[in-house]
């Protein structure tokens, strides 16, 4: 058993969703498995939000995947603007990681932004 600690501090160059507007951006952050799933706030009217939010998973092993859903929220349906998936394995090794990462559409043809995480992992002593 360990704890994942997800920074989440900013986003910049979000695609913009809304013609008529910014995005009014959130994420959901969750690992392997759907059930856990934290969001941050909503930002209103900013391709380039600043939340500064973190959140802690209790990670069990074989949990090897974060996953970022990055959504533009609307009052009729919340648009998808991107994700980030990120392998846990170097964060194991290393502990702490604090990086920029591409948001990806669906096929990881093109970059929908960047992401600014830091990502801390401990693991708890029994």
């Amino acid at each position: 058993m360990a704890q994942l600690q997800v920074t989440v501090v900013e986003a910049k160059n979000l695609t913009q969703k809304d013609t008529l507007s910014e995005n009014d951006a959130f994420i959901q952050i969750y690992l392997d498995e759907k059930h856990s799933k934290q969001k941050t706030t909503v930002k209103q009217d900013s391709n380039n939000p600043i939340w500064n939010e973190s959140f802690v998973f209790n990670h069990l092993h074989g949990q090897n995947t974060l996953h970022l859903d990055i959504y533009d929220e609307d009052a009729i349906k919340d648009e998808k603007i991107g994700s980030v998936i990120i392998d846990l394995h170097h964060l194991y090794d290393k502990g702490h990681i604090d990086n920029w990462f591409d948001i990806e559409e669906k096929h990881g043809k093109k970059s929908h932004g960047q992401i600014h995480l830091i990502l801390h992992y401990e693991k708890l002593k029994i």
